[in-house]
């Protein structure tokens, strides 16, 4: 670790204490600062989202198509890519504030864990892109794998702990029962959060009940199939939260205006007025 790393790790950090801190006042505040902190973290997925998209679309203008080209013209206006980042991130802060509710105590640990990974990943990412990705990409191709990473290693712990968790027993119970007495019931003082958290808390207890049950439940189709659609489920949540919170980190330290406009690099060698 360096001291250039500090501010990464500093400003990754501020991200999960405020997860935390919503997790323990969560039952402790009223619906308009929940709001708030939904959109600062709508903000902070949007500068991560909008960074890829501009990364794409910049790639895709310079390399691909004609300058004086309606298509060119049409897909370098920004107001339509930002509006469509803006939606799927406030998609995501939602999960991301919903599922911080059903947290424990080890799936903490990790996310802090996840914070060190990343802000002392991100610069050696960037190093071995050195003289395999284009400069003015390196930066955003770094933070997109950085994502990437986090995001399977933090799904991975989620998979393991669904498929040997102990901490539940639900065989030989009926998948209604579960959902009905296993689930847990996570507080949260705005009642639109606190049912979304208990939906969440419902997920995840159907997906243990899944993996436990999914083998002695063949010969019952009706369960069978709802084990197998609690396992997708459960694994599918667990990855979008796992998605959410990784961009979440990346969008703190991302610069998506080094990428807002697209730069018309001049003719590749081989074509007329190459040197």
């Amino acid at each position: 670790m360096t001291y250039k790393d500090l501010p990464r790790l500093l400003t990754m950090t501020i991200a999960w204490l405020l997860l935390l801190g919503w997790h323990l006042t969560a039952d402790r505040l009223s619906c308009p600062p929940t709001l708030g902190l939904l959109a600062l973290f709508t903000l902070i997925l949007t500068l991560s989202g909008t960074e890829i998209a501009f990364t794409r679309r910049r790639a895709y203008l310079n390399e691909i198509l004609e300058p004086d080209g309606f298509l060119y013209r049409a897909l370098r206006r920004n107001i339509a890519m930002v509006a469509v980042e803006v939606l799927k991130s406030a998609a995501l802060a939602l999960i991301l504030v919903v599922g911080a509710l059903t947290l424990a105590p080890r799936q903490w640990s990790l996310m802090f864990a996840d914070v060190l990974l990343l802000g002392l990943l991100l610069p050696r990412l960037h190093g071995v892109l050195i003289g395999q990705v284009r400069e003015e990409y390196r930066y955003a191709i770094a933070r997109r794998w950085g994502i990437w990473v986090s995001t399977t290693l933090l799904l991975l712990e989620s998979v393991l702990v669904l498929l040997f968790s102990a901490s539940e027993n639900f065989i030989g119970l009926r998948w209604q029962e579960v959902i009905s007495n296993g689930a847990a019931q996570p507080e949260a003082l705005c009642e639109g959060i606190a049912t979304l958290a208990r939906t969440t808390s419902a997920i995840e207890a159907l997906g243990i009940w899944s993996v436990q049950n999914l083998i002695r439940n063949l010969n019952d189709l009706p369960q069978a199939l709802m084990a197998t659609l609690g396992v997708i489920a459960s694994v599918g949540f667990s990855f979008l939260l796992a998605y959410a919170y990784s961009r979440a980190l990346v969008g703190v330290v991302s610069r998506p205006q080094t990428m807002w406009r697209s730069v018309r690099r001049g003719p590749p060698a081989g074509e007329d007025g190459a040197t």
